[in-house]
């Protein structure tokens, strides 16, 4: 099962992964995770296939030659485009995994890109400790127990407590970063304040359906 954030919302992405992991957690299924990162994909995806692709999602006319112009100029690399693409793999065996992960390598090779192994890890999600080495080129990948993927934090415990206790964490340095510089300052007016206080609070609490 392949899990890539180009095309659709962060927060779908997100929910699909903790709902398939909750399931298997439940049943005692280990789920071998491969995090594969792209290799200045940026300045290597093909611009070609690219375009196709945003036409056959509806990206048409206008939207599409802002899109080529802006990755013509390198301005681009705000958007969300498979050169940022960081995809997580799931399976249920190691060798199934690296069956994956060979062809996934031979494709980007083909296509005139290439996985980074350093920035690409693996990590199991077992009740038990679980070596699960994975080779890229013959470069294994760094086995680790906890990855930050699309902003959340994922662990080979498969528990969500660090990063609950990580998002309360930066909410709190957030208030209390606003209560500096905005709550109490005499030279804003109290109108400005509740503007600025209602700006952050409109991002918190975030997601709650990704802890359900």
């Amino acid at each position: 099962m392949r899990f890539s954030s180009w095309w659709r919302g962060t927060v779908d992405q997100l929910y699909t992964l903790r709902r398939v992991l909750e399931g298997l957690w439940e049943f005692a299924q280990p789920v071998h995770m491969c995090f594969v990162d792209l290799e200045k994909a940026f300045d290597r995806v093909p611009r070609g296939i690219l375009w196709g692709v945003l036409r056959e999602y509806g990206v048409q006319g206008p939207l599409l030659r802002a899109v080529r112009s802006l990755c013509t100029t390198g301005a681009g690399a705000w958007f969300a485009l498979p050169a940022m693409m960081l995809s997580c793999w799931l399976h249920s065996s190691q060798d199934l995994q690296q069956s994956v992960l060979e062809r996934f390598a031979a494709e980007c090779e083909a296509a005139g890109m290439r996985i980074s192994t350093s920035k690409s890890e693996a990590m199991v999600l077992d009740r038990k400790r679980v070596v699960c080495p994975l080779w890229v080129s013959g470069e294994v990948l760094p086995q680790v127990e906890e990855f930050k993927y699309l902003g959340v934090l994922f662990t080979s415990e498969g528990k969500m407590e660090r990063e609950i206790d990580r998002r309360i964490g930066a909410a709190s340095a957030v208030m209390r970063l606003v209560y500096r510089t905005v709550v109490v300052k005499k030279e804003l007016s109290r109108k400005a304040k509740l503007s600025i206080y209602r700006s952050t609070q409109s991002t918190f609490p975030p997601s709650p359906h990704l802890w359900s």
